[in-house]
């Protein structure tokens, strides 16, 4: 399926697409948007991964026509079958972007339906403490 980042000329097109795939993830991204910079990478990456399961679409909001519940940028929505199943605005920290996305295409991929609620990575885990010997001795 792969990813596909284009212009789409219209919504004719567009609905084509979602007609052809049993599962679409599409991202629309803005030029001024700073946020998207970051999504972009990230989303790519973790497409390509999902290319034979998911069809991964990034749009330029500036070049595609007018979708229905797309107010802002980063938006992220889902289809099955068509038909819009989530709508995702805005993304987490560019730290945890690889994480979340791997996490929303996993969701959906695997078949879970809509919403997908998005659960923080777990904390690191604590480092051993140093040797005993490392520490000097208490005052007698």
């Amino acid at each position: 399926m792969g990813v596909v980042i284009t212009e789409v000329r219209d919504y004719n097109e567009y609905q084509q697409i979602l007609d052809e795939h049993p599962l679409v993830i599409a991202v629309f991204t803005g030029q001024g948007c700073v946020a998207c910079k970051g999504v972009e990478s990230s989303f790519t990456d973790i497409a390509l991964a999902y290319a034979g399961r998911v069809k991964s679409l990034m749009l330029d909001t500036a070049q595609t026509p007018r979708v229905q519940g797309v107010s802002g940028t980063p938006t992220f929505v889902v289809y099955r079958n068509a038909q819009e199943v989530d709508n995702i605005k805005g993304i987490v920290d560019p730290d945890e972007q690889n994480y979340y996305l791997d996490k929303l295409f996993t969701h959906y991929a695997n078949g879970n339906p809509a919403p997908f609620t998005y659960e923080p990575p777990p904390p690191p885990a604590p480092t051993a403490p140093a040797s005993p010997a490392a520490h000097p001795p208490l005052p007698r």
